[in-house]
C-alpha cells in the first residue's frame, strides 16, 4: 500500500504523501536500499547521522511504525530481528 522514492525521500500511500521527518527519511532510505536485509542499530545510526544513538533509532522506528503499520504493535513491514536490528520487508 506504500511506495517510497529513495531518490526523493518521499513516501506515498494510495497516491497521498505521508509526512516524514528527516530522520525517518534517512531510516527508510537505509532500510529500503537493502530491502529484506537486517541492518544493525549501529549501521542505522550511521545512516541517520547527527550523532544519533541506538536508543534514538528505536524511537524513530516506533514513530515510523505508527505511520506505516496497520497495527504498530504487530509490525508487518518494519520488523525487529532480536539481537540484530531491523529489516524492512515487502509483505
Amino acid at each position: 500500500p506504500f511506495q517510497f522514492d529513495l531518490a526523493l525521500g518521499e513516501l506515498t500511500q494510495k497516491g497521498k504523501r505521508v509526512p516524514l521527518t528527516d530522520a525517518e527519511i534517512a531510516l527508510l532510505r537505509a532500510l529500503g536500499a537493502q530491502l529484506g536485509e537486517v541492518l544493525s542499530r549501529e549501521t542505522l545510526c550511521k545512516s541517520v547521522g547527527g550523532g544519533v544513538n541506538e536508543r534514538a533509532i528505536d524511537v524513530q522506528v516506533t514513530r515510523l511504525r505508527r505511520k506505516i503499520e496497520p497495527d504498530p504493535g504487530f509490525p508487518r513491514y518494519l520488523r525487529t530481528v532480536r539481537g540484530q536490528g531491523y529489516r524492512l520487508v515487502d509483505a
